[in-house]
């Protein structure tokens, strides 16, 4: 029996943003400078308040390894988690992002994108 050994080709997904550490397996997102930004906030509010990942997550009823992928910038979060999140930090939770004038961490510059063309609402 012979055995394939040259190296495999990544999947056409790579391009959409997304790697596989072994090649045919699970594969996991790219961190975004956005979501980076955001982990990088979260571990400074977690780390002031003097918790852990561990016990961050059980407070806000997350798993602990989903959380640590959030805060390591791997992992988008939903609006509920987000708020679940803020309430174990006890912070309002415009004080998560980054980017909301005030918060210490360094903004992080929007996407640019073409601005829409709308047309004139007919009077």
């Amino acid at each position: 029996m012979k055995y394939h050994t040259e190296p495999r080709k990544e999947p056409a997904f790579a391009e959409l943003g997304y790697r596989s550490h072994v090649p045919g397996t699970m594969t996991e997102p790219i961190s975004s400078p956005r979501r980076a930004a955001f982990g990088r906030r979260l571990r400074e509010l977690r780390e002031t308040k003097g918790l852990t990942q561990t016990s961050l997550a059980a407070a806000a009823g997350l798993n602990r390894s989903f959380y640590v992928r959030v805060e390591h910038g791997q992992h988008s979060i939903s609006v509920d988690r987000l708020y679940a999140i803020a309430a174990a930090l006890d912070v309002d939770i415009r004080q998560l992002f980054p980017d909301i004038a005030g918060n210490q961490a360094s903004p992080v510059p929007m996407a640019t994108t073409p601005a829409r063309h709308t047309r004139p609402h007919a009077s």
